[in-house]
Formats: structure tokens, sequence, C-alpha cells
């Protein structure tokens, strides 16, 4: 088994990521290899990214600032890192960018 990317079919978009995950399951992952869901079969997994892959990087997330988790949302996502914008409006660094190396949900939670 090795990693497949995902395109939607009706346009083809690059919606994320199957990878391989223990008891010959699969791991959805979102363009810049967070995960979505977790392991199942193939097909659940394509079905998931199809309906889900794009819409959730328009979605609330939070991201880990210094000690604190602030809400942000994603400006930019490709396959080696993702920019977010804070806007929390009690940051201190309301309104900045801040480049994440493809961050895992240790840094980075949808809300």
């Amino acid at each position: 088994m090795k990693n497949r990317t995902v395109y939607r079919a009706e346009d083809g978009e690059h919606v994320g990521y199957v990878v391989p995950a223990p008891e010959t399951r699969w791991q959805a992952l979102t363009v810049f290899g967070y995960p979505l869901g977790g392991p199942a079969a193939f097909d659940d997994s394509v079905a998931l990214l199809e309906a889900e892959g794009l819409a959730i990087l328009a979605e609330r997330w939070s991201v880990k600032h210094g000690e604190d988790w602030v809400s942000c949302r994603l400006v930019e996502t490709s396959p080696e890192a993702v920019i977010v914008s804070i806007d929390d409006f009690g940051a201190e660094d309301f309104g900045k960018h801040i480049r994440l190396e493809r961050p895992g949900p240790e840094v980075l939670k949808r809300v």
C-alpha cells in the first residue's frame, strides 16, 4: 500500500490524500496533511475527502500560539505548509500571519 492523491471526481480538484493506516485501513489527510476522520476503508476515506476535504479549509480553526490556543483562519494551504491569520480579537497578534510547516493537531485544530 502506498499514499494516494485524491482528486474530486466532478472537477479534478485536489482534495487531499489517503495513506496506509494499521490493519489494512486508510487515513484521510487534507491537502496539507492534517488527519480528517479516523482510519477507515479506502473507499470511505476517499468519500470523506471528496465531501469535506476542501470545505474544512473554510472552517474555524485554533492555533497554538505561545502557551495559548487562539482563533485563526487558514489563508493559504499547500502540501508543505499552512499560513494562518490570527483572528482572535483578544490576541496580542491579531491579524498576524503565521507560517506552519505541516502542522498536526498539537499545533492546529479545528474548532
